[in-house]
């Protein structure tokens, strides 16, 4: 059925949506009806998401505080609850938890999750630790609100709106994924430091100090400490955070390498087998007819033999005969060997397959090692990681 807008589409097929107290669900069936009248509708130059939203919008009535998510699976609309709320509860901007976990549960997948935080990361390294490079003192006023701030900032960006709900969300979501971001930090933190990035050393040098004077007041430093109680200082995990990065990031390139020689390697099969396997069949069919052709080449010199010492005219007659059909055995044999010798692969194409083979072998070999390697000092490093994030989101004492 041909549409003329959104709106009719919407009209026609309201059995597709799901009308809740505080969201919409327009389904599968409908989303992929939508899709299709705006890829036949648009140009390219056209965004085809914003044209959506914005039909949504006027076609629904939908207020600026809603929120639409266009999902790979459906279209989610968040209705905003603009019931009054008790202003004295400051946790989550005053939004129930409940409505913040099912749009959560909505809104992110488990890979989403991982994305979105992972950019949250990125931005705050890269302005507070790469452009800015603040000492610790500023690290602890700034953390928290920061973080929270970049959160705030990508959700925008992605629902291109601003309300009470999205700031709720972002502490909500925050809460949920506070030892994610931080666990990440420590992550560049000790990726850093494993390359001998000087003003990293130093940030970290902070945290093995017992006593630090501010302002002439005396505070004691978060010590990063592990869940076994051990004390870690720059110098105890520069050692193992190198062995530990640059082992990790060896073994990212090697599976690299051996997924590229291996797919070099099964592009060198011929009907799924190797080049060695599918000469060898050749070969070994060569070497029965060679066989067959030694027995008809000696049989043939014995005929021609007899044919000279018999005086037996009637004999030499069939001898002849003998002759002729033998002649035509080995012509048919040295034929089939030809044909079987045609067919097999050039030299060029076996040492090429040897020596990716060889390379493979090397590659997964130096792999193994090196997984070993990792395995050894992985304990070691996620003791370092967990007392590092304990220090990040600890604050100084005063004494």
């Amino acid at each position: 059925m041909a549409y003329k807008n959104i709106e009719e589409i919407l009209e026609s097929n309201e059995q597709f949506i799901e009308f809740g107290e505080y969201h919409i669900i327009i389904n599968a069936t409908l989303q992929n009806f939508i899709y299709d009248f705006v890829e036949d509708t648009l140009s390219k130059d056209e965004d085809a998401r914003e044209f959506i939203k914005g039909e949504l919008i006027d076609i629904l009535e939908l207020k600026e505080s809603d929120i639409i998510l266009l999902k790979q699976e459906h279209i989610f609309i968040k209705i905003s609850n603009d019931k009054a709320k008790d202003t004295t509860e400051k946790r989550f901007n005053g939004i129930d938890e409940d409505e913040l976990g099912d749009f959560y549960a909505e809104f992110f997948s488990k890979k989403e999750n991982a994305i979105f935080f992972k950019a949250v990361v990125k931005k705050f390294v890269k302005k507070y630790f790469i452009q800015e490079k603040i000492d610790n003192i500023r690290y602890e006023k700034k953390v928290f609100p920061g973080i929270q701030a970049i959160i705030i900032e990508q959700l925008e960006e992605e629902f291109n709106c601003t309300n009470a709900f999205i700031k709720g969300f972002s502490g909500y979501i925050f809460r949920i994924n506070f030892n994610y971001v931080f666990e990440h930090i420590a992550e560049f933190i000790l990726k850093e430091i494993s390359e001998a990035n000087e003003y990293m050393v130093e940030f970290l040098k902070y945290y093995s100090l017992s006593v630090v004077i501010t302002n002439g007041l005396k505070y004691k430093v978060p010590l990063m400490l592990s869940d076994e109680g051990l004390q870690w200082n720059v110098i105890s995990m520069l050692s193992i955070a190198k062995i530990y990065t640059r082992t990790k990031s060896l073994i990212k390139e090697l599976k690299i390498q051996t997924q590229v020689l291996d797919k070099q390697i099964v592009g060198l099969y011929i009907h799924g087998h190797t080049p060695v396997d599918y000469n060898n069949a050749f070969i070994k069919e060569k070497q029965k007819f060679e066989k067959e052709l030694s027995t008809k080449t000696y049989k043939l010199n014995k005929t021609l033999e007899l044919t000279l010492i018999t005086q037996d005219e009637e004999r030499q007659t069939s001898y002849r005969q003998e002759i002729i059909d033998i002649k035509k055995d080995i012509e048919d044999i040295t034929k089939n060997i030809k044909n079987l010798t045609d067919k097999e692969l050039a030299k060029s194409v076996i040492d090429n397959y040897l020596r990716l083979e060889k390379n493979l072998d090397a590659k997964v070999r130096d792999l193994k090692a090196h997984e070993k390697v990792l395995s050894q000092n992985t304990k070691s490093f996620l003791s370092i990681k967990s007392a590092l994030v304990k220090a990040l989101i600890a604050k100084k004492q005063r004494l």
